[in-house]
């Protein structure tokens, strides 16, 4: 490359990455700036350079004349070949990054290198007199049909790998830094459709814990947005509602291409994968989490495990701090490449930051690492501290203490259950039984029939009062059994819980003196998740008057008031009443409804995300007999009148409204119709038939 196209080049390549005014920079341009016209072909005198100028000079060479530059001398070669060199690349931003769609045969080479197997000729596959050559031929024909075969059976396709249930792909990029491959990037795209039929939950439960977290929290269970902070990004471009839910799972990419925390080379890769030809129109929607480990380097992950268990407190501080900056990076990377923030996952702190893109994002240039630092990152609001000392005695205590109560009630719940059922059961067998000797008692008071001998009306009458006796020793057999099963169920009603109830009381009290706190320890909160009612009038009344209704509506470590936690469980058929009374208690403590969690949700809001969820899971698992969503109704209304904050109900609050309950989805999408629930795979064949019914209309009129 002469002088004139090597300054063109650097016309059209200007700097990527955030580091180009570090030192290296600098002395390439003060290089560019010295060397003249015939100095930058004398190669010799090039290769008599420090490594470091040598460096500076040829990285802004294209990748397409590095092979020419490797077979000039040994220093070129070995400058060109160093981490040093690439390490430069990546941060003045001259590395050229482009990435490589895998495609189904790639992947099939890869996982197959040797081919398929157990493929040989047969008899019958060629003649007899076949030449070698001709059965050669023959062979890699069959070795061909084979491996198509295959890769039809186990779901390779264009795009990599698919799903044969759910459709979804499986897509793997090669990431290229000056035309050699140096990682890796792996995501899954869930065709949601355009008719809202798609099992969207399902598929993402099918494939991974993480993309079931990302697709529940996104969308609802047929892939419609449930979060403000999309569609009103949706709203604007009118594309993220339906098509393609794309998802980022990982990237990884060598250390020689981020010294220094360098971003450039994963922007441009994410951005590449992103703009892939073959995936052009494919999504209209894409999510990642923050992932520490696509900048996290092996030996700083060594340490980290290492200092997990057996590390001293600074060490195990400074393996937390490089993971949240590695974390934070990968944030930055992808909001360089267009990405936004999901506001509405954000909770608690040191928790990976979720971000999404969409189509219409990827118009712009990628951004510099200085407009990044410009962007300010929603974070969440400041938590009361986890308790410690005596605090977090206390709380460990309220744990145990609640388990075991929550145990005993569990149980004398189903005892009652199983002892209503035996009762009811025992009285239908018995009633059917005194019938029948009723029946028996009558015809023998009647007399003895002429047609019978003495003989055999004596045997009748004995077996008659044979058997009455029987039926009255079964009877008080039941009865016995039951009173039994009575007089246990009161036991533990009249000696185990209040044996429960009194050892707690006394380690509570013990613990308080010893300095602890109700309010510091969240006691309440505890007490609450396990709805507890046993247990809250002594909490309560531990409380100086003055800080009960603080208490009642404060926050634990976790965001979340004493109401917020109530909800942290799952309403079910055979405790739901107990969700009511419990409720109803803490409002009549003095619980405010209208305080926020750190999600943004009122009390009424969290109730609501633990009923869409409920009903989503139901929607994928199948819906058990007597907990159809028309049941639950009632129960529904009481519970939203109790829990509807007087000020209004907050933007999250509405957008977590359970729409399964409030009659606001179609029955159809929840397979409740007559319509099937996999038609989401037919979706083109309906475009065609909707297009044909248009023909057809149109030859109609023609004709009228």
């Amino acid at each position: 490359m002469d002088a004139e196209e090597h300054d063109s080049y650097n016309k059209k390549r200007p700097s990527q990455g955030p580091y180009s005014s570090n030192e290296c920079g600098k002395k390439m341009k003060q290089q560019d700036e010295e060397c003249t016209e015939s100095e930058q072909h004398n190669y010799s005198g090039f290769a008599s350079l420090p490594t470091d100028v040598l460096i500076s000079i040829l990285c802004r060479s294209p990748a397409s004349d590095h092979k020419a530059l490797r077979d000039t001398c040994k220093a070129f070669r070995a400058t060109i070949d160093s981490v040093a060199y690439k390490g430069e690349r990546a941060t003045s931003g001259w590395a050229e990054v482009s990435t490589h769609l895998v495609s189904g045969e790639e992947l099939y080479d890869r996982d197959n290198p040797d081919g398929p197997e157990d493929v040989s000729l047969s008899d019958g596959d060629v003649d007899e007199d076949a030449t070698e050559e001709q059965r050669a031929n023959k062979l890699r024909w069959k070795i061909a049909e084979k491996r198509a075969e295959e890769m039809i059976e186990y779901g390779y396709s264009e795009l990599g790998c698919m799903d044969e249930d759910y459709g979804h792909h499986d897509i793997t990029m090669d990431i290229e830094v000056d035309g050699k491959r140096c990682g890796s990037m792996h995501l899954v795209l869930l065709p949601r459709g355009v008719y809202h039929n798609y099992p969207f939950h399902e598929a993402a439960d099918a494939h991974s814990s993480e993309l079931q977290m990302v697709g529940v929290r996104l969308c609802d269970s047929v892939g419609r947005l449930k979060v403000r902070s999309i569609k009103n990004e949706e709203l604007i471009s009118g594309e993220a509602g339906e098509g393609g839910f794309l998802h980022i799972k990982t990237v990884r990419i060598n250390e020689a291409y981020q010294p220094m925390d360098c971003t450039s080379v994963v922007s441009e890769a994410v951005r590449s994968a992103l703009s892939q030809p073959k995936l052009e129109g494919k999504w209209t929607l894409v999510t990642a989490i923050s992932d520490y480990q696509v900048y996290m380097t092996t030996e700083e992950m060594e340490f980290k495990r290492k200092v997990r268990y057996g590390g001293n407190a600074e060490e195990k501080e400074r393996a937390d701090k490089r993971f949240w900056e590695c974390a934070l990076l990968d944030t930055k990377t992808l909001l360089r490449v267009g990405f936004k923030q999901i506001a509405e996952t954000v909770s608690q702190k040191q928790n990976p930051y979720w971000l999404f893109a969409l189509p219409c994002f990827l118009k712009y240039p990628i951004k510099s690492f200085e407009e990044v630092n410009q962007i300010p990152l929603i974070e969440p609001p400041d938590l009361p501290p986890e308790p410690i000392g005596v605090d977090s005695e206390m709380l460990e205590s309220m744990k145990k203490y609640c388990i075991n109560m929550r145990q005993i009630l569990d149980t004398l719940k189903r005892t009652k259950l199983e002892l209503d059922k035996t009762e009811q059961n025992s009285s239908g067998r018995l009633a059917e039984m005194e019938r029948r000797f009723a029946e028996a008692r009558i015809s023998i008071d009647r007399g003895k029939p002429d047609h019978l001998s003495d003989e055999s009306w004596g045997e009748m009458v004995a077996d008659v009062e044979r058997g009455e006796e029987m039926l009255r020793a079964h009877h008080a057999q039941i009865e016995e059994s039951i009173q039994s099963a009575r007089d246990n169920f009161r036991t533990q009603i009249d000696v185990a819980m209040p044996a429960a109830v009194e050892e707690f009381q006394v380690e509570l009290t013990a613990l308080v003196r010893k300095g602890g706190s109700i309010r510091k320890s969240h006691a309440i909160h505890c007490c609450s998740r396990f709805r507890i009612t046993q247990y809250i009038d002594f909490l309560i009344d531990m409380i100086p008057l003055e800080e009960r209704a603080q208490v009642l509506s404060s926050w634990d470590a976790c965001g979340l008031t004493p109401l917020h936690c109530v909800f942290l469980g799952t309403p079910e058929v055979n405790n739901k009443d107990e969700y009511l009374d419990f409720v109803e208690r803490l409002l009549g403590l003095g619980a405010d409804t209208n305080v926020k969690s750190a999600r943004g949700v009122t009390p009424l809001g969290q109730y609501r995300l633990t009923m869409t969820n409920k009903f989503d899971y139901n929607n994928v698992f199948g819906i058990r007999s007597g907990d159809e969503p028309a049941g639950w109704r009632p129960f529904h209304r009481k519970m939203e009148g109790l829990l509807r904050p007087y000020r209004g109900e907050t933007d999250a609050d509405v957008e977590a409204k359970c729409a399964v309950l409030d009659n606001d989805v179609d029955p159809n999408v929840l397979g409740e119709g007559g319509d099937d629930v996999n038609a989401w795979m037919d979706d083109d064949e309906d475009e065609n038939m909707e297009g044909d019914e248009e023909n057809d209309n149109e030859d109609d009129e023609g004709e009228e």
